[in-house]
């Protein structure tokens, strides 16, 4: 009996350290688990930075006292441990199925909880704060909540906006806001929430509108609203949407900019028959629901460079799904790869007869739009400030010049959120 348990405890750790060990070796991540998971596969350089590859390799030539020390290093630093949990997750054998099987069970119990009720939305996951609703098929985010911190968050937006304008005087300050239905009264969980949003931080923003802030706003007018504006099963918006918001930022900034080109034309859009997108909420709570369909507009870009992080990009995503070049995989981020992942800072450099500069701040609802404002500019400058930690405007004005400013949000971006989006004069 003492063998058989050993022999058992021997297979067991083999096991365990076999995936750890076995990633260094590894050549592709299975593309269906790294999209389902969000996962990556990063591996750096042994010249540029001591890593995992480098420790174990010098392992291999002998050097233990090296490979420990990098060894070390790594597994106290507490970003390297994470990348490498989230690795090792998603080696282990059958952890998509187990992953499916238990968001089964959970909604198994779910369904029998509100088995006993006439609830038209009920949650899609048990440890996920989404919602499904049954009569609409969609997936929800629960109510935004309103309230006296709410407030103190908002004065605090408010304050910082009011640095930022007396701040920088030359600059033109313009903030579009778009409403989604988590904020919004047509959510069908607010009357559940006592203390729900149902558009009041809204109200109590544009109340203590600041000075020298101009101010254009997205609504809501009805549920129906919001299926046509944003994806049932993503957080994004759909292309109707997309040119609504163009041709609403266009008119702002001509507020200022009277000589503003006129908007780019959009008739057409085109849609992927292959591409069932299940987009982030989807992803999130592998709920079994039906896809949307991916449908974008078709725009004709005046000539322009756009520069990532520091790098050209010389292929045109929007032509590679125009030839059909996507992949249909489930879960694929489709809005992201059509218009483009979200980065620190992008630039767009368009060759028009425009002498005026843009900075555009704001998630990655702003990758849709930014390439058709920027083609009334002759350069534009677009951040997320999520990945530009450190962004200060000052320094960024020192370095760039810049003639308007435009914030692009919903409640968490435009006035509401202070860790991400409070804006660093």
């Amino acid at each position: 009996m003492k063998n058989r348990i050993s022999f058992v405890l021997a297979i067991f750790f083999i096991f365990l350290l076999a995936i750890p060990l076995s990633l260094p070796f590894e050549t592709d991540a299975d593309v269906e688990t790294a999209v389902l998971e969000k996962g990556e596969v990063e591996r750096t350089p042994e010249q540029s930075a001591p890593n995992l590859t480098y420790a174990l390799k010098l392992l291999q030539q002998g050097k233990i006292a090296d490979g420990l020390d990098i060894l070390f290093n790594l597994f106290i630093s507490s970003e390297f441990v994470q990348k490498f949990e989230n690795l090792i997750n998603e080696k282990v054998p059958f952890r998509v199925p187990a992953i499916h099987f238990s968001k089964a069970v959970d909604r198994a119990i779910i369904k029998l909880a509100y088995g006993f009720t006439d609830d038209r939305v009920i949650p899609a996951d048990m440890t996920l704060d989404f919602y499904y609703d049954t009569e609409y098929e969609q997936l929800l985010f629960k109510p935004t909540l309103f309230d006296s911190a709410a407030k103190q968050i908002i004065d605090e937006r408010i304050q910082n906006y009011q640095e930022l304008i007396r701040a920088h005087p030359d600059q033109k300050f313009y903030l579009y806001y778009h409403q989604t239905l988590h904020n919004s009264e047509f959510h069908p969980l607010n009357p559940v929430f006592s203390n729900a949003d149902n558009g009041q931080s809204l109200e109590y923003f544009e109340q203590n509108l600041p000075d020298g802030l101009s101010f254009e706003k997205f609504l809501l007018n009805s549920h129906e609203d919001h299926l046509n504006y944003y994806y049932r099963v993503d957080h994004h918006w759909r292309v109707n949407a997309i040119v609504r918001a163009y041709q609403e930022i266009h008119a702002l900034l001509s507020e200022n900019y009277p000589d503003i080109t006129q908007p780019l034309q959009i008739t057409n859009t085109i849609q992927f028959p292959e591409i069932n997108f299940l987009g982030m909420m989807a992803r999130r709570t592998l709920f079994p629901v039906r896809g949307d369909e991916f449908v974008v507009e078709d725009v004709a870009f005046p000539a322009h460079d756009l520069i990532e992080s520091g790098r050209k990009i010389e292929n045109d995503r929007r032509s590679i799904y125009f030839e059909g070049k996507y992949s249909t995989i489930p879960y694929i981020n489709h809005y992201n790869a059509f218009y483009g992942e979200v980065a620190d800072l992008i630039e767009y450099d368009f060759d028009n007869s425009s002498d005026r500069n843009l900075l555009i701040i704001g998630s990655s609802f702003q990758n849709s739009v930014d390439p058709l404002i920027a083609s009334h500019y002759d350069k534009t400058y677009c951040i997320d400030l999520r990945y530009y930690t450190d962004f200060s405007l000052s320094t960024f004005l020192s370095d760039y010049d810049v003639d308007d400013i435009l914030i692009i949000g919903d409640n968490e971006v435009a006035f509401q959120a202070v860790q991400y989006w409070k804006i660093n004069p």
